[in-house]
């Protein structure tokens, strides 16, 4: 009972037949999972389960590894013809497609299957994927009542103890599986044909390496792209950037003079090509004007839980955990710096923002980088907490954004590849200092350790990520303090 195709490859082959035959013939050429998507992957398994609590008592035909599916498939039927009306991961084969759909239901005598998502919308692949499954299972001799998508109901806001059934919205295609069947069918046939193939495909690499999902095998059909290519212009779209490409204009160094570039790709072209950085020392006055002491260089990291932990918080809602502060009392004052990581386990918010007004109480300027969202977090615990909203708001009113001289290019160096993130513009000023090394690099990566602490038992492994975390958030304002000592210097 093999299968050619399962949900995820069917997905990837409409995307490119290229990654599919790699996928199938040259797997070990696959990029490396990111963290990011790690997490994501984990997301996806503890939302299913929670899911699972609208329709209790269900039996689990999950198989021990991805290659024991067939198992599924004849557990499933069993389950069926024995008469059980809740199954999770019922597996179905047809056409040598293999389908697992989350949970499917007999209610009333009639069949409905549900698959789980992870996220608060339906995409366009996830109406595609339904229909594959709704191919499978109903030529399989299943006939569906209904196909419904179960996502994470984003205007839901936690009250005691999560309630499954608000927490979900579901949301029928069926008409539209319906409709899609003979599109599907011949998209089965079309994609089953690369298992004859014995070279890969020759597909260009295209928009298609990015949508609906960044492929993971672009460093095997990307490799060739030489540093400072045209797909580096920041803030140009896809389409321009593959213009360019295909007509011959590889490299930035390649693109024509007369072409027409918004202001700032047009500083980084000329800068890339010069190989000299930009600097407007009048706009730089300027802002450096505005800075006064005490000065606070203030960095956070929030992490955003799928299913809401903690009373009156809603999906994704930015949960801040950590800060890094880096303050001097005057311009000749010796840097000091002090910090706050919150124990897991604990809704962080209250303890969080309690701490951070007490830090800064004496701040005339708090630097921030990227103001947009550390503000928008501030702000929103002045709602949760309206008793310290005056605090709050004083605080707002004296942070200033360091990444606006570098956002407005007032200063521009060709290494930050017309990036004005902080993990450009650092390695562009300071080659040497940087996040690299660091066991926790990026925000996201930090997001997932303090996910990580509120299931961690292991005392070692606890201190460890606690000690990464404020090792990285440390570096951040360290790196805020270094960059503006730099504008002050070349100023």
């Amino acid at each position: 009972m093999a299968h050619a195709l399962s949900k995820s490859s069917f997905i990837r082959g409409v995307q490119c037949i290229k990654s599919l035959y790699l996928y199938k013939y040259h797997y070990k050429l696959r990029d490396a999972i990111s963290a990011s998507q790690q997490a994501l992957f984990s997301r996806g398994i503890n939302v299913g389960k929670i899911a699972h609590d609208i329709f209790p008592g269900g039996v689990d035909v999950t198989p021990e590894s991805v290659f024991k599916y067939s198992e599924s498939v004849k557990k499933t039927r069993k389950l069926i013809e024995s008469g059980t009306e809740v199954i999770y991961e019922a597996a179905f084969i047809f056409n040598e497609v293999l389908a697992a759909v989350d949970i499917l239901v007999k209610r009333d005598g009639q069949w409905f299957a549900y698959e789980v998502k992870s996220s608060t919308r339906i995409s366009d692949v996830y109406r595609l994927d339904a229909s594959l499954q709704y191919y499978v299972i109903k030529n399989a001799g299943i006939e569906l009542a209904d196909f419904l998508i179960l996502h994470l109901n984003n205007h839901y806001v936690r009250k005691g103890k999560i309630e499954p059934e608000k927490l979900f919205t579901a949301v029928s295609l069926l008409s539209e599986c319906k409709k899609n069947q003979a599109m599907i069918a011949e998209k089965v046939h079309e994609l089953k044909k690369i298992s004859s193939l014995t070279v890969a495909p020759d597909i260009k690499i295209g928009k298609h390496c990015f949508e609906p999902y960044t492929c993971d095998f672009m460093g095997q059909c990307w490799k060739n792209i030489p540093p400072n290519s045209v797909f580096e212009l920041a803030g140009m779209s896809r389409e321009k950037q593959f213009e360019l490409f295909n007509n011959g204009f590889v490299k930035i160094s390649d693109v024509p003079a007369d072409y027409s570039l918004e202001k700032n790709q047009r500083i980084q072209v000329d800068a890339t090509n010069s190989g000299k950085e930009l600097i407007d020392k009048t706009e730089l006055a300027k802002f450096l004007l505005t800075i006064k002491y005490p000065l606070y260089f203030f960095d956070i990291e929030t992490f955003m839980p799928a299913v809401p932990m903690f009373e009156d918080t809603s999906p994704f809602q930015h949960i801040p955990f950590q800060y890094s502060l880096h303050y001097k009392n005057s311009k000749t004052d010796t840097l000091q710096h002090t910090e706050f990581l919150a124990e897991a386990g604990t809704d962080p918010r209250k303890e969080f923002i309690t701490h951070f007004l007490e830090s800064t109480k004496d701040a005339a300027c708090i630097l921030v980088y990227n103001r947009t969202f550390e503000s928008s977090v501030i702000a929103r615990l002045g709602n949760d907490f309206p008793e310290l909203k005056s605090e709050i708001e004083k605080r707002l009113a004296i942070m200033i954004d360091l990444m606006e001289p570098f956002q407005k290019r007032h200063y521009y160096h060709p290494m930050m590849k017309g990036s004005h993130s902080i993990k450009n513009v650092l390695p562009a000023l300071f080659p040497d200092f940087n996040h690299k090394d660091l066991a926790i690099s990026d925000g996201t990566m930090a997001m997932g350790a303090f996910e990580q602490l509120q299931t961690e038992t292991d005392i070692f492994k606890i201190a460890e990520l606690r000690d990464n975390l404020i090792a990285y958030c440390k570096l951040d304002t360290l790196a805020m303090v270094k960059i503006f000592e730099f504008l002050e210097e070349i100023n």
